[in-house]
C-alpha cells in the first residue's frame, strides 16, 4: 500500500510547474516580439561601390503585393557632382534615369533647377503565393543608370550606383548587384552598368505566427473529438447545448484560416494539409456527438438496456 504524498510536495510540485509554464510563455514571447523587431528590413550582403562622381540613387522598398507577383519600389536621386546639388533637393543640370526590367521601361527625366522628388516603379517577380509563409519573390534585371541630357540630345552615360533601403513589414528584403552590361567610356573612365536584385521572403515573425494560429486550429478538432467520445461511450452526460458549440468552432474555421498574416488564397498548400483536415475533424465530432444524443432514450427514460436489467416488481 502507498502512502499518498504529503499536501507540501503536491503544492511545491505545482508551483515548479506553474513557474516553469510562466518561463516558457515569456521566453516565447520574447523571441516573437525580437523577431518582430530585427526583421522586414532591406539588407544587402556587401556595400554598394558609390565610386567617386557618381550620380547615387537611393531605391526604397515601399510595398510587396505577393498576389500580383510585384514588389513596389521608390527611385530618387540623392548625389551627383554637377547633376544634383549639396542638399540633393534641386537638379543643377539636366540629366535622366534609365531603369529598365521594371513594369514597362522608362525614362525619368529631371530638369535643370527643379526639384528632385522620387519616382514609383513597379518591378515584376517570380513567386508562388501558394506557398505561403515560405513564398519567395525574386525581381530580376533592375538596371538603373543615368545619362547627361544636356548638349545635342544625345544621351551619354553617368557613373551611377544604386543603394537599397528601406522596410516593408512582414517582409525580409534582400538586394544584390551585377554587372549589367559591358564596360564603357565615360569621360575616360571605364563605367560598367550596374542591376540589382531583389528578393522579397516572409519575415520570421509572419511565419511563427502562421504556424502558432495554424497549430491553434490543429488544437480545436482534437478538443472536439475528446468530448464526442466521452458523450458517445457513455462516459460524459450528453449535453445537447454543446452542439452549438461544436458548430460554432465548425462556422470560426474559415475566419481564423483568413486572419493569416497575408491571407493566402484558397487552394494554398495549407488549406490541402491543415485546415481541410481541420473541418473533417470538427464535422466528424458534430456527427459522433449528435448520434450520442440520438441514442438517448427520449423524455428522459433511462435506454432500454438498463430498463431491461431493472427487476420485476409486479405482484
Amino acid at each position: 500500500m502507498t502512502t499518498p504524498a504529503p499536501p507540501r510536495t503536491s503544492r511545491r510540485r505545482t508551483a515548479v510547474t506553474v513557474g516553469v509554464i510562466v518561463v516558457v510563455a515569456a521566453l516565447v514571447y520574447g523571441v516573437v516580439v525580437a523577431l518582430y523587431a530585427i526583421g522586414s528590413r532591406v539588407t544587402t550582403p556587401t556595400e554598394p561601390d558609390v565610386a567617386q562622381g557618381s550620380v547615387v540613387v537611393r531605391l526604397s522598398a515601399d510595398s510587396v503585393n505577393a498576389s500580383g507577383n510585384r514588389i513596389t519600389v521608390s527611385l530618387l536621386p540623392t548625389a551627383g557632382p554637377g547633376y544634383v546639388d549639396d542638399s540633393g533637393i534641386i537638379s543643377d543640370k539636366s540629366f535622366s534615369l534609365l531603369v529598365s526590367g521594371t513594369d514597362g521601361s522608362r525614362a525619368i527625366d529631371y530638369p535643370a533647377e527643379q526639384l528632385i522628388s522620387s519616382t514609383e516603379v513597379h518591378l515584376v517577380t517570380d513567386g508562388h503565393i501558394e506557398q505561403w509563409p515560405f513564398d519567395t519573390y525574386t525581381a530580376t534585371s533592375l538596371i538603373v543608370a543615368a545619362a547627361d541630357t544636356n548638349g545635342n540630345g544625345v544621351a551619354e552615360a553617368l557613373p551611377t550606383a544604386v543603394v537599397a533601403e528601406g522596410r516593408v513589414p512582414g517582409w525580409n528584403i534582400r538586394a544584390t548587384t551585377f554587372d549589367a552590361g559591358d564596360p564603357v567610356q565615360v569621360d575616360g573612365e571605364t563605367v560598367t552598368p550596374r542591376g540589382i536584385v531583389l528578393t522579397a521572403s516572409r519575415s520570421a515573425s509572419t511565419v511563427a505566427f502562421g504556424i502558432v494560429l495554424l497549430s491553434l486550429m490543429v488544437v480545436i478538432p482534437v478538443l472536439v473529438l475528446l468530448v464526442a467520445t466521452a458523450a458517445f461511450r457513455g462516459r460524459r452526460k450528453v449535453e445537447a447545448t454543446l452542439t452549438s458549440w461544436i458548430g460554432a468552432m465548425l462556422f470560426a474555421t474559415l475566419p481564423l484560416r483568413n486572419f493569416l498574416p497575408g491571407a493566402p488564397p484558397i487552394g494554398s498548400w495549407i488549406d490541402y494539409l491543415i485546415v481541410l483536415w481541420v473541418m473533417v475533424g470538427l464535422v466528424a465530432g458534430l456527427a459522433l456527438f449528435v448520434t450520442a444524443w440520438l441514442r438517448r432514450a427520449p423524455l428522459g427514460d433511462p435506454p432500454t438496456s438498463q430498463r431491461s436489467a431493472a427487476p420485476d416488481r409486479r405482484p
